[in-house]
């Protein structure tokens, strides 16, 4: 079937999880289902031992209903003969939808999706409301000859819970012989039934999630990610996570890292099917999913883009494939671009989906994250940030001192530059200064024409006492030769005084 709905499930978002899902420890035991045949032998199913079975048949239809002993949770299935006002599926569908609102009332159709070629429809069912609204999913199948339409119902509050056993009962129907006369003469085959497989419960290495599969699929998981898929990779199930990293082009899908900027979630859902050599590969309807955006802001603080997506594509094994997929991206760091992506959901060939849907939706309905590994997630969580704050602590305070160390080298060589700036300068203009220790630090200043004396300005004029000339000898003290300083050691001089 060219357009499915992708399966709500609960989800480990890569920064943080939006929440624990279910423990598959707190499962409530599910009855064991015994086998039932019709007192008309034209059917068998399995049910629980306590369950009640009514039938019709008439000429051209059967209807069987099985209930929970409450009558408040059932499976529904009816066969007719097609005339020529059932046309397809679409339109047995609202025969049905009829059918059920003369028994219960208003009856709202919702997700509804038909195959490209008219035989196959799937829709959501709800009627009621508030505490007594009742919820369920109907399967149709139309031919030339006859048509079935097949379903689950339960209280809304309860689909979550028994929707592995409506589904495993539903799944369980098939004829045991073609009506006859005595029940309902056959005017064409009986639908192929839905595809039965026993689920094995599987779990992670790593104990973070578990998942029921058929026992030969392969089942790869960790993390709190899984890729589950038949052997020739034509049914599966996957949840699973990417980060988007720009700064590492040669990265691969296949390292959990899509190496491009931010993509939008139809863009990231192609690049992944792409990318794992998937050809021909189309969206046929995309549904924004206000509910996990609303999710994410409430629980994580941040913006997430959510959307739903029917598919289809052809494998890299040449099988025609359909499926519904669930992308949530989360947007990138206005610093460096990083980006994280969830991509969730299932898929079945073209040709048989409808009939392994049920197998599918049970799967789907199995998955369940660890909530001990989802608090261990949190908190390994929160130990690397409070790493990184520290690491980014020290690394400012290491980049402060080096910044300090690289102002005091600064001055310094702008100490030294001026140092001997101020000596060139007083070699062209024919100037030294001289400090006088016998005088307590007085300073002479030597010109071309003499030497003064600063502090009195007394001027001592003559060849020996020139700069080209003068040594150095004290005027008033002939006995000590003074210390000779440039202007910028005269001026640090000042300023120390």
């Amino acid at each position: 079937m060219r357009a499915m709905r992708a399966l709500v499930i609960c989800f480990v978002p890569v920064a943080a999880l939006l929440g624990s899902c279910r423990n598959p420890s707190t499962d409530q035991a599910r009855p064991m289902l015994r086998p039932y045949e019709s007192t008309s032998k034209l059917f068998v199913l399995f049910k629980p031992s306590d369950w009640k079975v009514t039938e019709d048949a008439r000429p051209d239809s059967l209807h069987v209903l099985v209930r929970d002993p409450a009558g408040t949770s059932m499976v529904d299935f009816r066969w007719a003969r097609s005339d020529a006002r059932v046309s397809d599926a679409l339109t047995a569908l609202l025969r049905a939808r009829k059918a059920l609102a003369l028994e219960h009332g208003d009856v709202a159709l919702s997700e509804v999706f038909a195959s490209k070629d008219g035989s196959r429809a799937t829709a959501a069912v709800r009627w009621g409301s508030g505490a007594g609204s009742v919820a369920g999913r109907l399967y149709i199948e139309a031919s030339a000859g006859s048509h079935s339409v097949q379903g689950y119902f339960a209280p809304s509050s309860r689909l979550a819970a028994q929707r592995s056993l409506l589904l495993n009962v539903m799944a369980s129907f098939a004829f045991s012989k073609a009506p006859t006369a005595q029940g309902a003469r056959a005017a064409a085959p009986a639908p192929p039934p839905p595809v039965q497989a026993a689920l094995t419960a599987r779990a992670a290495p790593d104990g973070s999630l578990s998942l029921r599969v058929p026992a030969d699929w392969s089942f790869l998981a960790g993390g709190g990610r899984v890729i589950a898929a038949s052997r020739d990779g034509g049914l599966g199930f996957i949840f699973t996570a990417f980060a988007g990293n720009p700064l590492v082009p040669q990265a691969t899908v296949a390292q959990g890292i899509i190496p491009t900027p931010y993509q939008p979630p139809a863009e990231t859902l192609g690049y992944v099917f792409s990318a794992f050599r998937n050809r021909q590969f189309r969206i046929h309807t995309a549904a924004s999913d206000q509910g996990t955006a609303r999710e994410c802001m409430a629980r994580m603080g941040g913006a997430c883009d959510a959307q739903d997506f029917q598919v289809s594509y052809t494998s890299p094994e040449g099988t025609a494939c359909v499926g519904g997929f669930k992308v949530i991206n989360f947007p990138p760091s206005p610093i460096t671009g990083l980006w994280n992506t969830i991509v969730a959901g299932i898929w079945g060939p073209e040709r048989d989906f409808a009939r392994y849907l049920p197998m599918l939706e049970q799967i789907a309905g199995s998955f369940a994250v660890n909530d001990r590994y989802a608090r261990r997630y949190v908190q390994n969580g929160l130990e690397n940030l409070r790493r990184l704050q520290q690491k980014t602590q020290a690394a400012m305070q290491d980049l402060n001192a080096s910044r300090a160390q690289n102002q005091q080298d600064w001055e310094a060589r702008q100490e030294r530059k001026a140092f001997m700036d101020s000596g060139w300068d007083d070699y062209r203009r024919g100037h030294s200064y001289w400090v006088s220790e016998l005088e307590g630090g007085k300073v002479y200043a030597t010109d071309s024409g003499g030497t003064e004396d600063t502090v009195t300005g007394q001027y001592y004029e003559g060849r020996p006492y020139s700069w080209v000339n003068f040594e150095g000898r004290n005027p008033r003290h002939p006995s000590e030769t003074m210390r000779e300083i440039n202007s910028y050691e005269l001026k640090k001089l000042e300023e120390r005084q």
